[in-house]
């Protein structure tokens, strides 16, 4: 139940931040994303040093993917931002939420990088173009070459965060 009321809260976490982005209201969907972090590391309170590290550390990996993927042309902010080709706050909160599931409803894919990549692969992308229908992002206009992207970034993306939930948890108590 208590892993059902997390992925649910991230859900409605992630829209929220979305429609934040749309509206180009950055400290709305900061506020969003503190009260689902809140939630969920409430939720998560036994472990709650291992989940504020992996909220860090998905943070910053979050940071390079969506700075790169802006850099490559795989999506474009939509509105007015002061620094363009730089992963926006709005964006930045929805990865330090999604890090809060990787120890709660994802804890199940401990170690299995592979299946972790094809999920990536697979369910990622889909994300993005939702984002860019509620307004949040313009995709590229060649969509092939963004889903490849997105696929291919989240097919590294996703072992490596599921690595840093556990291998670094394990790592760091030895």
């Amino acid at each position: 139940m208590r892993n059902a009321v997390i992925a649910a809260v991230f859900q409605l976490g992630w829209l929220a931040c979305v429609v934040s982005g749309a509206r180009q209201r950055p400290w709305d969907a900061l506020a969003v994303a503190a009260a689902v972090i809140a939630c969920n590391l409430w939720l998560q309170r036994e472990r709650l040093a291992d989940v504020l590290r992996l909220v860090a550390l998905a943070t910053l990996v979050g940071f390079g993917v969506e700075t790169v993927n802006l850099l490559a042309g795989v999506f474009t902010l939509v509105g007015a931002s002061r620094f363009p080709e730089l992963c926006p706050v709005w964006l930045l909160a929805l990865w330090a939420m999604f890090a809060t599931i990787l120890r709660g409803p994802l804890d199940w894919l401990s170690g299995r990088y592979a299946l972790s990549a094809l999920l990536g692969a697979a369910f990622a992308a889909p994300n993005y173009f939702a984002g860019a229908r509620l307004g949040a992002v313009v995709i590229n206009p060649d969509g092939r070459y963004s889903l490849t992207v997105l696929v291919l970034a989240w097919a590294a993306a996703m072992p490596l965060l599921v690595w840093l939930a556990h291998g670094t948890a394990r790592n760091m108590k030895h």
